[in-house]
């Protein structure tokens, strides 16, 4: 009999962690998963249970709903409950039935949304470069490409003012490595008159342009659309909300995440 394939969306503070993937001696978001999943029991061998990860998160990067696969027989809801019991900085409430062989890596889109600081950033022009960045374009300006093929499709970017902050949304179906925090410091250059968006058309076409990187810990991974139908458990969502409630800061960064957080978690009481 086979065992049965689950998904399981996961938060995180990436701030707390060395990254999201596995690193030998240091604290990332898998090892600390894999290292709970044991202690519970729900899996004996990381490659038995075949663990893969939608998305892989750099040093200082959050998230709010990455999805990873696992095949385990352990029920969902006491799998949720007891992972929650267990994590520091990872919660996780949501849960999927997946076909076997599953890969949450095939996803169909992924989220971003970055914090930039409002104070002195020309709008206009910051939306009038995100518009440029729709489609398809040559990225290899805008990304440390490590082999992989630079050309990307970005379906959408929406730029809003939320005080303090202008919250910078992109959404595509993959992004290369650091792909999203370069763009962010193009828009931020173009709306402070430091770049021109004629540039940035022209760094799209493969033109000269010698990107920086935006810092890490404002960008969180909001969503990952696997083409599944999550099952929220009340229980797990109730305990990973107590959680979070002891861990809301001062800083406006850390305010805006963890309210975000609370309320994807919602009111509900296990």
């Amino acid at each position: 009999m086979a065992i049965p394939r689950l998904a399981l969306k996961l938060a995180y503070d990436g701030r707390r962690f060395v990254g999201s993937q596995r690193q030998p001696k240091a604290r990332t978001v898998e090892g600390e998963l894999l290292s709970a999943l044991r202690r519970i029991g729900a899996i004996e061998d990381v490659r038995a249970c075949n663990f893969q990860a939608a998305s892989r998160t750099d040093r200082g990067v959050s998230a709010l709903g990455n999805v990873v696969a696992l095949s385990t027989g352990f029920a969902p809801a006491s799998l949720l409950r007891a992972l929650n019991a267990e994590l520091e900085g990872i919660w996780t409430w949501q849960h999927a039935e997946a076909p076997d062989g599953f890969n949450p890596r095939h996803a169909r889109s992924r989220w971003y949304r970055y914090y930039l600081p409002a104070a002195g950033l020309d709008l206009g022009l910051v939306r009038q470069a995100a518009s440029l960045l729709v489609g398809d374009h040559d990225f290899s300006r805008f990304a440390r490409l490590a082999g992989r093929r630079p050309l990307r499709r970005i379906d959408s970017v929406e730029i809003a003012h939320s005080a303090p902050f202008v919250l910078m949304d992109f959404r595509a179906p993959n992004f290369l490595w650091n792909m999203v925090r370069r763009l962010v410091w193009a828009l931020e250059a173009v709306g402070r008159g430091r770049l021109q968006p004629e540039q940035l058309a022209a760094a799209l076409q493969g033109g000269p342009l010698r990107s920086g990187v935006a810092p890490p810990e404002p960008l969180i991974l909001m969503d990952v659309d696997i083409g599944l139908s999550f099952t929220t458990d009340a229980s797990a969502a109730a305990i990973a909300r107590r959680s979070v409630e002891q861990l809301l800061g001062s800083s406006s960064l850390e305010v805006v995440y963890y309210h975000t957080l609370l309320d994807c978690l919602g009111d509900s009481e296990g």
